[in-house]
């Protein structure tokens, strides 16, 4: 079915969508008249029980820092981002950090099993999707075999998430390698935040069971430190054939700790870490990480800060356990910012990052080989960014640039200009063009593999390519922020995006009857598109999301073998996302949210890759019959027993049918 917003609705689908609707359009009735709530000055990360109070006017005054690296307001930021607060994350009743992403408008967020998501921002989703960065408390979350990230081993204790900052369009200049399409940004709670203890437990019929400990405490005089445990396990979701999705499932051991020190008023150290042991069917993960952090502030708006990680991560076939995958990873940062005369506000840094692994070297074990399995990958980069005050309180222009040197492709450059204009206190218009680009990723380099048969019942074979050049995004975006009262916020964004030298696959001649295939340049793309986000806040115990994301991509490929990437990667985003959340804070401290999402239909290049449009709702009731005890149950998925929400992809994933699911939870905090 394809959808008309405009026509009248005409399938039993459409039906359930208007129940749907007239089940939160009563709530609208309930919250009508509007309540005007006052302004209030900045809100520097406010508590999730703090937010549920605030009016909409203070939510749009809360700092974010991803779309400059410092803190501004995200009323104010000439980039299209969008918080994911704390109390979003709680009400929504979602269990993982995929899927509290649903709650950003752009994001294509798609489920493929019990452990799997297709993850995107304006398109090109997929399992291993190359063109979104992804980082937690300044830790980027990358695996540089397929410049992406592996979902199932990003499980934060949600609790802990202080906020989510989802900048949709390239952030190359400040955020470097990946930043094409867009960042996501996991902030967690200072550990002054979560003093004392927490204990979550949770039961259900796909998220079968779940609990979660956290403690904080003072530590000397300005320190604090906190520790957590979380343990949980999904259902493999339901298959769409007779495929091995049934083994899809996912089995979860985490743990870690945070603390803060404040040395004196001018400088501060965060030291954090987490070790995990994730098994998802026939593979387990297992990783540990240590991040730390010193800033010091110099003077009146100038700040200095030097952060270091070190990851480590293995992943063991259970088949075959003697050619595990290991990665190491260290990254160094500095990061200045200072004013310069009364116009100029500058931000600048450099860093290094050392990247080694060792892949399968073993053809007998079926999976695929590496040429060379071992290597070691160097980046180093600079970037500077200048804001320039044209009009005080009114005019902006945003300038930087980012160069980057690494081991494939050499010295790459990553500038934007950016305009920013701030007509009064409730009127907000920017503007944006920006380069960004993506680096080969290990495999596309140095892949050796058979592939699963094509239409005519080959078994090609696929191969890297070591000279393969970076894939160029330039991107003209602008957007227009307006709150005409107190109580409703409009937020418009739209875009254009120029891709070249996107990575697909050519066919060489047959070697013993056998495909050859090749990774190499083979498409360039225009998407274009915007989304529209309404905020409105009638009463204090009311709150309504309304999302909608529109999304043409279209891709020209000079490759004409079916499993090129014009197949398998640019068809993978549906045109039109819809969604719609009402919050309702009643009384005897009950709390009602009805999340309603439309996902349109995604066309792919042949029948085998479409999926059907799909209308669901999720809903949740939570009670506190005290201050310090919760308990919540949902309901995910209601509208039917399953649906499909991804295609199998080049790499032989079969997705799953999503289930309707129920689960119930108490969380005890002491």
């Amino acid at each position: 079915m394809r959808i008309n917003f405009f026509g009248y609705p005409r399938t039993l689908r459409q039906t359930r969508t208007l129940c749907a609707t007239a089940i939160t359009a009563v709530s609208l009735f309930l919250a009508y008249p509007a309540e005007k709530a006052s302004a209030e000055p900045l809100i520097q990360m406010a508590s999730a029980d703090q937010l549920s109070r605030l009016s909409l006017e203070d939510l749009m005054q809360i700092e974010v820092y991803s779309a400059s690296k410092q803190a501004e307001t995200a009323f104010t930021t000439s980039s299209a981002i969008y918080v994911i607060t704390a109390e979003d994350i709680r009400n929504s009743g979602v269990t993982s950090l995929a899927d509290a992403l649903r709650l950003a408008p752009g994001v294509q967020v798609a489920r493929m099993d019990g452990n799997k998501w297709a993850i995107s921002i304006r398109g090109f989703a997929g399992r291993f999707a190359t063109k979104l960065l992804v980082i937690q408390d300044g830790r980027t979350l990358y695996n540089s075999l397929f410049s992406g990230v592996h979902w199932n081993v990003q499980e934060p204790m949600l609790e802990d998430i202080e906020q989510i900052e989802v900048i949709r369009g390239p952030a190359a200049t400040l955020w470097g390698v990946n930043a094409v399409n867009g960042v996501i940004n996991i902030t967690t709670k200072h550990a002054k935040d979560t003093t004392g203890g927490m204990v979550t437990a949770s039961v259900g019929s796909e998220e079968r069971a779940a609990t979660g400990v956290r403690y904080g405490a003072k530590v000397g005089d300005t320190g604090y430190l906190r520790l957590y445990g979380k343990y949980f396990y999904r259902d493999a979701q339901f298959p769409i054939d007779s495929s091995n999705t049934v083994n899809a499932f996912w089995n979860d051991w985490r743990s870690g700790f945070r603390g803060d020190w404040d040395l004196n008023a001018m400088s501060s150290v965060t030291l954090q870490g987490d070790a995990y042991t994730s098994r998802v069917a026939d593979y387990l993960f297992d990783g540990h990480n240590i991040l730390g952090r010193w800033h010091q502030s110099l003077a009146d708006n100038s700040n200095v800060s030097v952060q270091l990680f070190l990851d480590q991560t293995t992943i063991e076939s259970r088949i075959n356990s003697s050619d595990p995958e290991k990665r190491n990873t260290a990254d160094l940062e500095l990061q200045h910012t200072f004013t310069l005369g009364a116009r100029n506000h500058l931000i600048w840094g450099a860093g290094y990052r050392l990247i080694t692994d060792q892949l399968s070297d073993n053809p007998s074990s079926g999976q695929p080989v590496y040429i060379p399995p071992r290597s070691t990958d160097q980046l180093f980069t600079a970037f500077v960014q200048d804001k320039i005050t044209l009009l005080p309180d009114t005019l902006y222009f945003i300038a930087g640039s980012r160069v980057e040197h690494n081991d494939s492709t050499g010295l790459e450059v990553q500038p934007t200009g950016r305009l920013l204009l701030t007509l009064n206190e409730r009127q907000t218009i920017w503007g944006a063009v920006s380069r960004a680009v993506r680096t080969p990723s290990r495999a596309e380099r140095s892949i050796s593999t058979d592939m699963w048969p094509d239409s005519a019942g080959n078994y090609p074979h696929l191969r890297g390519n070591q000279s393969l050049p970076v894939e160029t995004l330039i991107a003209y975006e602008t957007g227009y922020r307006y709150q005409p009262i107190p109580t409703l916020a409009f937020d418009l964004a739209l875009f254009y995006n120029d891709y070249r030298s996107l990575t697909g696959t050519i066919a060489d001649p047959a070697v013993d009857q056998v495909v050859q295939l090749h990774m190499a340049p083979t498409a360039t793309a225009i998407g274009r598109g915007g989304e529209l986000t309404i905020n409105w806040r009638p009463l204090t115990w009311t709150d309504f999301v309304l999302a909608y994301s529109y999304l043409d991509l279209r891709v020209n490929s000079s490759s004409s073998y079916e499993l090129d990437r014009r197949a398998m990667y640019a068809d993978t985003a549906p045109g039109n996302q819809v969604s719609l959340k009402s919050v309702l804070t009643l009384p005897h401290q009950v709390k009602c949210t009805l999340w309603l999402r439309y996902i349109g239909t995604i066309h792919g290049s042949t029948a085998i890759y479409d999926v059907p449009e799909y209308t669901t709702l999720d809903a949740r009731v939570a009670w506190k019959p005290v201050p310090d005890l919760e308990l919540s149950v949902v309901g995910q998925n209601l509208f039917e027993p399953n649906h499909l929400e991804f295609t199998p992809d080049i790499f032989g994933n079969q997705p799953a049918q999503i289930r309707r699911s129920v689960y119930g939870k108490v969380t005890w905090s002491f």
